[in-house]
């Protein structure tokens, strides 16, 4: 990396501790985004046919598949069930969240940015940038009291009327690993506004600098083996440290 990017990734880098400093407290959640153009809508709701009904016949193809699949019991809540879905990439009303910033930040310098249309041979086509070429950024949000879902009261995730903060119970390693909290969206398809609208909330990233932090967090402790566990999360681990030719040492 050359000197003039490594001084400015460590002034940066020393921004986001102050930042992260500013915004401690056992009451604020973070999320990663991988574009600062991203809005905040769950994955369900990003679906061009997004409909109430579409959504729980979704939920109800993964639901009746589960004792066919999962080798322990099946889950009884429905929130669970939800949260498991979520968990395994379903499209739903959840949007993912952590009360750990590094763990939002490494989300938020590895995801892919917005693609955007491109005309290619007289056609449109979708194409995604490269990941320095766009900045990203991590999400504080404070949490209130009232914004607490009780799952033992609210039984139906889809009788939610407001959108609302579950700590989910740890069904999965992952959640309890990236330290998982959810928003629930009555309104899947319409974007929360609210957190990217507070001054200083939200902590920008410029896309040249991704590596950098991806860096800074592997020394922490922030990386796919961590946060994923198992196989999967090793050998994405040493993919990226091939691709990169770093950390790759005697300790490692």
């Amino acid at each position: 990396m050359a000197i003039r990017q490594r001084i400015s990734g460590l002034s940066r880098w020393k921004k986001f501790q102050d930042w992260i400093e500013s915004n401690s407290g056992t009451t604020t959640i973070f999320r990663g985004l991988g574009d600062v153009d991203f809005e905040l809508i769950p994955t369900v709701g990003r679906l061009s046919k997004y409909s109430l009904k579409y959504e729980n016949d979704i939920f109800a193809a993964f639901e009746r598949r589960i004792p066919l699949l999962t080798a322990g019991p099946v889950p009884s809540l429905r929130w669970d069930i939800l949260a498991l879905a979520q968990h395994h990439g379903v499209p739903t009303r959840l949007l993912d969240w952590t009360t750990n910033p590094l763990v939002a930040a490494y989300f938020a310098v590895t995801a892919p940015p917005k693609s955007i249309k491109r005309q290619l041979a007289g056609r449109n086509r979708l194409f995604t940038p490269a990941l320095d070429a766009i900045d990203c950024c991590v999400v504080a949000h404070r949490v209130r009291k009232q914004d607490m879902i009780d799952a033992s009261a609210a039984s139906d995730p889809f009788a939610i009327n407001r959108i609302g903060v579950l700590l989910p119970r740890t069904i999965t390693s992952r959640i309890a690993t990236q330290n998982g909290v959810f928003t629930v969206h009555p309104v899947p398809n319409e974007p929360w506004e609210e957190p990217l609208e507070v001054t200083g909330q939200c902590f920008t990233i410029p896309g040249a600098l991704r590596e950098f932090f991806r860096q800074q967090l592997f020394h922490l402790g922030i990386d796919p083996l961590y946060l994923m566990g198992g196989l999967d999360g090793l050998g994405a681990r040493i993919a990226w440290q091939a691709r990169e030719n770093f950390g790759l040492g005697v300790l490692d």
